[in-house]
């Protein structure tokens, strides 16, 4: 009754795509508001669309009385740019900032972040911040309540205070010597002494090595080109050096030292901010060599080289807290960063702390900045939402920093912070043992098993954590492959110093559920077998707040789908570089997806173009996701079209049936285009709505139902061609090839329209026959299609002029969906809504009755956008 009374008053049917959504925010809004007058002025507009992950904080967080999800929550606000700028914070029970219990100030911070480093008292808080010596904001509020994750870090100066005076620190300290040098000699030991005898005979190269030795087709490839060879020249040096150090610090051989002391002198000869500087990633690793040999080989050194490598890792790691502080804590991502280079000059800086002033504030920043934003993108609920195959990129660093942490402190932050428990379950479901990824982010599209990666990063987190399901998960995944991880340099320090003598936990046997989402970064995986991959269905989904940026792909509402393990309907493309012709024309663009396009056009690349994902619901036999991306199509030179309704309602029935119903809506008449791709060939049959590939062990089969009539393209070629002008080479050293033929179907409706439905049903199996089971099969006179097939009855509406439904009935009766719905009869017991336009999932099994009811929610952020200041 109240939605209808608002309706009046209000005419449009939904905000952020979400049925109702509007009038709950409306709810909340007025409540806040009067709550929030407490807290002084927090302003809001909540029929104002916000960017749920600007690129840049473009308002404090946390505020408007939102109760956090840790004590204590982090305190961030927008930067104010310049040199030396340096904050004040207050923080307190009461608004009126009293002096005393429950009162804590933080004066001349140089960074925009405030963490209390202790509980808080549950209730409501109030804050405030200002440039040191400028006005005061708002007063700002936030509420702790009783189901809060304590996440309670040492201060920083605990920290620092804890590092030992003595060198080395890093890779170990003088106390842990005897103990590893006396250690017996394992996989790890005697792979990591092959490689340092191997780097006694490197020769550290000139400067001249880092330039280019050709030139491109224009000025990008060009830099590209230089970049490459920047950065291969500080790898180059670093990946001979580590082992020298590492080797050392177990035997003590004198040869290591000399040799690794050389490269570090030769790299301190180069110009700091010259030729070796070019490529990030390469000025944080010559940075790090040096400081490794600094600080591992500190009582070999004579002063003047103690000086002159102090002298020549300052520029470096100066500029990169130069670029970062007052910045970087504020901005969504910087990817290079949290991939490898905060951990480098973490490192780095613990290597020079005493003997370099600066180093203080170095190691400072890196630490607050690390429990401040970890996990950067991902969530509490686990998911990364740059994808499988970037995730590889920051393994190391998030389990390396707090190990370190702990090692000084105590802290335990990857048994405190939800993330990394919650990150096992995402693997599990997204890039499952035996089978390849779920096909988001870039380059997910080459992982086709986990690998050694993922195989060591869920054995540390098994060990951390004692996960059973991360120990399963490890041992599934060597049942389909079983990589030697001593040849892996990426924790084999670790299992050496830290976690070698930790057994794993027990790999018993795991009833893992049909799917999971991830809200935080729009992720959800649903799957018919999880735990037997030859012979599961595998449907992957996403519609991410955070929009598209970095290594993110253009992908609000997508799907990808997998039987076997391998590849059946999946986005297509290369990715070759990041600004490269085919990445920005294709392959980052919502034309290569399985999605939707609006009069041609895609979602832009920005991180307002966003998604959520806003009902999720499983049960033993059918599980459902939806997800909500109209405000994917509102920029760009679709911000004129006035897209109303982007909506994608996806549904797995056991075995093999996939249900997707699509509501579109705009103000203008436009044509909308429902896309769907494969590697392999794809055939069609327009006339009769068929469209299948078919796999050596497996069929994938589809038929499309529309409101309107539809013109079916099916092509194998790219929009923009794909070139290898980089020599990007595959793991066996063979370059890359760029000219398979890839497949991509385009169904458009002949007559542009406001609104339409599409009705998709698919079976992906290796015994499907729908084309048998649904031919003929056609709407009703009032838009409504009927079908039975296999276990399972379903009807969907298409007529735009009536309410949209989605009903699925397992025929034995034992299993009811209904996608709106008022009320119901199950087995002669009425079943009433609890809330209007909710969905339900009834299910029976022996004898007991279950009853799902859900309706839209959002991810924390969405709710604090919602609500924030404006």
């Amino acid at each position: 009754m109240l939605a209808k009374m608002l309706n009046a008053i209000f005419p449009f049917e939904s905000f952020l795509g979400c049925r109702c959504g509007i009038w709950l925010l409306f709810a909340v809004s007025f409540f806040t508001n009067i709550n929030g007058a407490k807290a002084g002025n927090e302003k809001r507009d909540f029929l104002k669309p916000e960017i749920v992950h600007p690129r840049f904080l473009d308002a404090p967080v946390p505020s408007s009385g939102i109760e956090v999800r840790s004590n204590p929550p982090v305190l961030r606000w927008p930067v104010t740019k310049g040199k030396n700028v340096k904050y004040d914070v207050k923080l307190s029970k009461s608004a009126d900032f009293v002096p005393g219990e429950n009162y804590l100030e933080f004066n001349g911070i140089p960074w925009a972040i405030a963490n209390p480093h202790q509980k808080l008292d549950l209730g409501t808080w109030y804050w405030k911040y200002r440039k040191s010596g400028g006005k005061w904001s708002e007063i700002l509020s936030f509420n702790i309540g009783e189901n809060a994750v304590p996440i309670v870090s040492p201060a920083s100066d605990l920290f620092l205070n804890a590092l030992p005076a003595s060198h080395p620190r890093v890779l170990a300290t003088s106390g842990e010597l005897p103990g590893l040098r006396s250690a017996e000699m394992n996989k790890d030991i005697a792979a990591l002494f092959r490689e340092a005898e191997a780097s006694l005979k490197f020769v550290p190269p000139s400067e001249e090595y880092g330039i280019a030795k050709k030139e491109g087709e224009d000025e990008e490839q060009t830099r590209k080109f230089q970049l490459d060879a920047s950065k291969r020249l500080g790898s180059l040096v670093y990946s001979n050096t580590l082992p020298l150090c590492q080797a050392y610090i177990l035997s003590g051989r004198t040869e290591f030292a000399e040799k690794a002391i050389e490269i570090a002198m030769a790299v301190s000869d180069w110009e700091p901010r010259g030729i070796s500087s070019l490529n990030d990633f390469g000025d944080a690793r010559c940075m790090l060599t040096m400081a490794l040999v600094y600080d591992t080989f500190f009582d070999k050194l004579s002063e003047k080289q103690k000086l002159k490598l102090l002298q020549s890792i300052k520029p470096r790691a100066e500029h990169f807290y130069n670029e970062w502080v007052n910045q970087l804590e504020s901005k969504v991502l910087s990817g290079h960063v949290w991939q490898h280079i905060l951990h480098y000059f973490f490192q780095t800086a613990i290597a020079v702390y005493n003997e370099e002033p600066n180093a203080g504030d170095w190691l400072e920043y890196a630490y607050e900045l690390f429990l401040a934003r970890t996990p950067v993108l991902g969530g509490f609920d686990g998911g990364w939402v740059e994808g499988v195959s970037y995730f590889r990129m920051n393994m190391e660093t998030v389990i390396d920093i707090p190990l370190t942490i702990k090692k000084f402190t105590g802290f335990d932050f990857i048994n405190v912070h939800p993330w990394y428990r919650e990150s096992i379950k995402w693997m599990a479901h997204h890039i499952p043992p035996g089978s390849a990824a779920d096909g988001f982010g870039d380059n997910t599209e080459e992982v086709l098993l986990p690998g050694k990666a993922y195989i060591e990063y869920a054995t540390e987190l098994a060990k951390l954590t004692g996960s059973p399901l991360a120990a399963w998960y490890v041992t599934e995944c060597r049942k389909y492959e079983n990589p030697e991880l001593s040849k892996s340099g990426a924790f084999r320090w670790t299992r050496i110093t830290k976690t070698g003598n930790i057994p794993m936990p027990e790999s018993s046997e795991i009833n893992l559920p049909m799917g999971a989402v991830f809200r935080d970064v729009g992720l959800s995986a649903l799957h018919s077998n999880i735990t037997d991959t030859p012979n599961n269905l595998m449907v992957a989904f996403k519609s991410s707040p955070f929009g598209s940026y970095g290594h993110m792909l253009c992908d609000q509402n997508t799907f990808n789908i997998l039987y076997g393990g391998e590849k059946v309907f999946y986005r297509t493309g290369y990715k070759i570089t990041m600004n490269d012709p085919h990445r920005t024309g294709w392959y980052r663009t919502t034309k290569s997806q399985n999605g939707i396009l609006i009069d041609g056009e895609g979602q832009p690349y920005s991180n307002g173009s966003y998604g959520f994902i806003s009902r999720f619901v499983q049960g033993e036999k059918l599980a459902y996701v939806k997800g909500d991306a109209t405000n994917a199509y509102k920029e760009g030179s679709l911000a004129v079209k006035g897209i109303k309704k982007v909506v994608r309602h996806l549904v797995l029935l056991k075995p093999d049936i996939i249900i997707i119903y699509d509501e579109l809506e705009a103000e203008k008449e436009v044509n909308w285009s429902w896309l769907i791709h494969s590697f392999e060939k794809m055939e069609i049959d327009s006339v009769a709505g068929f469209f299948s590939v078919e796999l050596k062990k497996t069929k994938g089969q589809g038929r499309f139902y529309s409101s309107q009539e539809m013109n079916w393209a099916l092509t194998d070629t790219f929009e923009i061609p794909a070139h290898n002008w980089r020599g990007s080479k595959n793991a066996d050293g063979s370059l890359k090839a760029y000219d398979d033929p890839q497949f991509h179907l385009k169904l458009t409706n002949r007559k542009k329209s406001r609104t339409i439905r599409f009705l998709t049903i698919l079976q992906v199996s290796p015994s499907a026959n729908l084309f048998h089971t649904l031919n003929g099969n056609i709407p009703d006179k009032n838009g409504v299609v009927n079908i039975q097939l296999d276990d399972w009855n379903i009807s969907a509406n298409l007529n735009n002029e009536n309410s949209p439904r989605l009903d699925i009935k397992e025929q034995n009766g034992e299993t009811v969906f209904s996608l709106f719905f008022e009320e119901l009869l199950f087995n002669g017991k009425k079943i009433v809504a609890a809330k209007e336009e909710s969905s339900v999932l009834i299910e029976l099994k022996n004898e007991n009755l279950k009853v799902q009811e859900i309706s839209d929610d959002y991810p924390n952020d969405m709710w604090q956008k919602l609500v924030i200041s404006d």
